[in-house]
């Protein structure tokens, strides 16, 4: 998120939370009670909101994808492979997902990727041996993938 916008957010939460506050203490009548039950309405909000909104943390990911190098199904449908990843990664992960939609299936890490995670991408074929999609897999998924293979 920019800058101008993160900043911009973080008023309008602010200003709510303050709306939110004033106005439920006022209900409440300003006692003591009334302002913890506030902040308590606050807090609940503001987690319920977090859990909602919020991302998963999970950064190992099965990513299946179309010759167009788009997302082809599950939460991240509709995007493009390399917006998924950083920049410096982007073009090391789209050359690797092109070849497994040529038929070569790679394991691999990115020079740019600080992480230094590990990467696997292979072709999916139809019962015809025709090429439609790709999948790319990342982090332990590979690594658990190399222990079952061992």
């Amino acid at each position: 998120m920019p800058p101008r916008a993160r900043l911009a957010s973080s008023l309008l939460l602010v200003a709510g939370l303050a709306c939110v506050f004033a106005g439920l203490s006022a209900a409440l009548g300003f006692t003591a009670g009334g302002m913890i039950a506030s902040a308590a309405a606050i807090v609940a909000l503001l987690y319920a909101g977090a859990v909602w909104f919020g991302e998963s943390g999970r950064t190992d990911e099965a990513v299946v994808f179309g010759r167009d190098l788009i997302v082809s199904a599950g939460p991240l449908s509709g995007r493009s492979v390399v917006e998924l990843f950083p920049s410096a990664m982007r073009g090391e992960i789209a050359a690797h997902c092109r070849e497994a939609l040529d038929g070569c299936a790679a394991q691999f890490t990115c020079a740019g990727d600080p992480a230094a995670r590990a990467f696997e991408v292979a072709p999916i074929r139809t019962p015809e041996g025709a090429i439609v999609y790709a999948v790319l897999l990342s982090g332990a998924l590979v690594r658990s993938r190399a222990v079952v293979l061992a």
